[in-house]
């Protein structure tokens, strides 16, 4: 996966935790216990690869103003990351419904985070650092992006100096490798697809990472 690629998965990723976002600001009772479900635990598995992705581009570097910037006087930024990592990989790999348990506050049902998770070999445990999901999901907001976007912006910049020619040339050089695209697809897109169209894309989409990487206001929960 190149630069730009991966650039466009970085925004997909922000893009789904603002929709899931969204949703967990407004379940109203009677909420449903599937809509629920599915949003928390998409906030929470694209979040991990936002800051996954970006350990991965910028290193140790990252890690450390990560780290520090999500502690609090009660939990490090350790103890916190490895909750959210071991809550995502139970969400993800061992089935666990990150809202079985649940309250209401201000005519919204909020999802109570699980008290502590396990590693898979369970002989981690990890505290839940706030009572309410969406408190830790608030705080993340405060506190990632923040430093995604630090650490990000200088290497969107560099990518961003790709020309439109250049990428309409690596475009027409996948199409290429893929036989399973048809011949007339491929002459459709090499006629239609313009320099011009590409610069503006890129410029939509670096846009759209910038308004993604600022927190989303939040409501006061009583």
């Amino acid at each position: 996966m190149n630069g730009i690629e991966s650039f466009h998965g970085l925004v997909w990723h922000l893009e789904c935790m603002d929709l899931s976002a969204e949703a967990i600001e407004n379940f109203r009772p009677p909420a449903d216990p599937f809509q629920m479900r599915m949003h928390y635990s998409l906030y929470l598995t694209n979040l991990m690869s936002v800051i996954d992705m970006a350990r991965e581009w910028c290193g140790e570097p990252f890690d450390k103003a990560l780290l520090e910037n999500l502690s609090i006087p009660e939990f490090s930024g350790e103890a916190i990351v490895g909750y959210l990592r071991e809550l995502r990989n139970g969400v993800v790999h061992r089935g666990i419904d990150p809202t079985a348990g649940g309250t209401e506050a201000n005519g919204i049902v909020w999802a109570v985070a699980p008290t502590e998770v396990k590693n898979r070999k369970g002989d981690k445990i990890f505290l839940a650092p706030t009572l309410l999901l969406r408190d830790l999901f608030t705080h993340c907001e405060l506190r990632v992006k923040p430093i995604v976007e630090r650490f990000i912006q200088p290497l969107a910049k560099k990518f961003g100096n790709t020309t439109p020619e250049a990428m309409l040339a690596s475009i027409c050089d996948t199409m290429e490798m893929f036989p399973h695209v048809p011949d007339w697809a491929k002459k459709m897109a090499r006629k239609h697809i313009t320099p011009e169209i590409l610069d503006a894309a890129q410029i939509h989409q670096a846009g759209k990472l910038n308004e993604l990487l600022k927190p989303r206001p939040q409501q006061n929960v009583g």
